[in-house]
């Protein structure tokens, strides 16, 4: 029988997820962009989740409303986690042994591949609302996925498990 072995992501794993991070919040604005011009003169500029009524507006650069907010909430949280935990862990583990270097290594790699995948899938999710809101406004989609919304969040959530199998697997 096979045995798996659960590696940690590494320089090279954690640097292309971070470049998919960056990459999708790029997406985000090329679409934006390019999709301003072509957009009707009318365009909906929020629709609700839960009720479908949608709030249409004339064509204007609060369109870029969406692509901002992602922006500052990405760069917010890049920071943040920059601040907290992208620095090596408290030198005990929970138990209140020390943890030597490698470990606290292992451990924030870990925290900078979880950190990297939640900003994918925000991404993700920004994109998917204003994707939605251009198709809505052109007339082609009636709204919001939910399917697709909540697949995105699940995901997301599932984040936390996923980052306590795999520390629980390295050791941590």
């Amino acid at each position: 029988m096979r045995h798996f072995r659960f590696r940690p992501a590494g320089k090279k794993g954690i640097a292309l997820l971070a470049f998919a991070a960056w990459l999708l919040l790029l997406i985000s604005w090329v679409m934006s962009v390019y999709a301003y011009p072509r957009l009707p003169k009318e365009t909906v500029v929020w629709s609700s989740l839960l009720s479908g009524h949608k709030l249409w507006a004339a064509r204007s650069v609060a369109f870029f409303a969406f692509p901002a907010i992602q922006t500052l909430i990405f760069l917010g949280l890049l920071i943040a986690a920059r601040a907290t935990f992208f620095r090596a862990g408290p030198a005990n583990n929970a138990d209140g042994q020390s943890r030597d270097d490698q470990k606290n290594k292992l451990l924030t790699d870990l925290n900078k591949e979880v950190f990297y995948l939640g900003l994918i899938f925000f991404n993700l999710i920004f994109i998917h609302l204003q994707t939605s809101l251009i198709l809505v406004s052109h007339g082609l989609a009636r709204g919001i996925s939910r399917f697709y919304f909540i697949m995105i969040l699940l995901v997301l959530v599932m984040l936390i498990p996923y980052y306590r199998v795999r520390r629980r697997m390295l050791n941590l």
